[in-house]
Parts: C-alpha cells; sequence; structure tokens
C-alpha cells in the first residue's frame, strides 16, 4: 500500500522508518531511498508557491496536510534528507529543455538529482536543465529548528 493513502500518524511513522534507515544504509542508497519513497506522493497543481517561503509547512505539518506539488515533495525530500545529517543540499527551480519548469534537489554538488523522475537520482545531470532560481537553505533549516 502506498504511504501516503495511509493515516497521518502511519505516513509520520513511515517517514521516521525512513529516516531510521539511514543507519543502514551508504550515503548513495539512502539518497535513492528518500526520492524513492517521496516518489510515491500523489501530486495535486499546486499547493506552494516558490515566492512565499515564509509560509512553507513544517516537515509534520507537511505529512499532515497530505497534498503535494512538486515543489512540496521536493521540500519533503529536503527535510528527509537534513533530519538525517545530510546537509550538501541546493534547491533549484529550473526548466527542461521543452521548458518544462522543475523543481529539483541536489545533493553533494549535483552528484545526486532528486524529485525529476522515479529512478534518475543517479543518471540525471544538471547540464541537462537550466537553473532558473536557486533557494539558500536557511529558511527551511528553520523549519525544523
Amino acid at each position: 500500500m502506498n504511504t501516503f493513502q495511509l493515516s497521518f500518524p502511519d505516513r509520520l511513522h513511515s517517514w521516521r522508518e525512513l529516516r531510521h534507515t539511514r543507519n543502514h544504509l551508504s550515503s548513495e542508497e539512502f539518497i535513492i531511498d528518500v526520492d524513492n519513497w517521496w516518489q510515491r506522493a500523489p501530486l495535486v497543481k499546486q499547493h506552494l508557491h516558490w515566492n512565499d517561503q515564509e509560509n512553507w509547512s513544517d516537515p509534520w505539518t507537511l505529512l499532515s496536510e497530505n497534498q503535494y506539488c512538486l515543489l512540496t515533495r521536493a521540500i519533503g525530500m529536503i527535510y528527509s534528507l537534513l533530519l538525517c545529517g545530510i546537509d550538501d543540499i541546493k534547491l533549484l527551480m529550473v526548466t527542461d529543455a521543452n521548458c518544462e519548469e522543475h523543481y529539483l534537489v541536489t545533493v553533494c554538488d549535483a552528484k545526486y538529482i532528486l524529485n525529476y523522475w522515479p529512478n534518475s537520482v543517479l543518471s540525471t545531470t544538471l547540464a541537462e536543465f537550466t537553473v532558473v532560481r536557486e533557494l539558500p537553505l536557511d529558511s527551511i533549516h528553520n523549519k525544523i529548528k
């Protein structure tokens, strides 16, 4: 069953279990697992907006609301990584060759690219995109303190 179809306490438990796998996996395996876990989130057209960062949900509210656009899903991935001590992260608004907007999470100087397509963390390169904006993670860090 898809975690995102479960009750809030069950989603919260599943998210906790995901973060606990950090202790048993290599960094690469864990980063891939984070992307895979969040890729299952059902998407809505718009939930959060890039320019409304001060009103972005903290991680627990995000899971409680259970509404995920591409940006919300990226933020969920970032929360998961930050809470597990991975902080070489960037959140990018990019466009692809078709001028479609995406919100990518890069880790380890873009060695890993999350939130693009399922199972593409290692095969996607930043050169495939035009970076439109980059968000400093200070505002996201403050949501989990």
